[in-house]
């Protein structure tokens, strides 16, 4: 199963454009917001880092076995 990914997107009254990365943890949220950075003209006045970026991101299924 896919992992959600959620962006949240705020376009102000004087066309200041705000991201919000969800559900995406480590550096990984940075590469995801990047073709909007692009299509915005690259342009990044201020990058507010969340708690989520420092998290480990979860790679594949971790399968715990014990025996008895």
């Amino acid at each position: 199963m896919a992992e959600r990914k959620e962006l949240e997107i705020i376009i102000g009254p004087d066309g200041e454009v705000q991201v919000t990365v969800k559900c995406i943890k480590g550096q990984s949220c940075v590469t995801e917001t990047k073709f909007l950075e692009e299509a915005l003209g690259d342009t990044i006045e201020s990058r507010e880092l969340t708690p989520e970026y420092y998290e480990q991101p979860v790679t594949g299924s971790q399968t715990t076995k014990t025996t008895k």
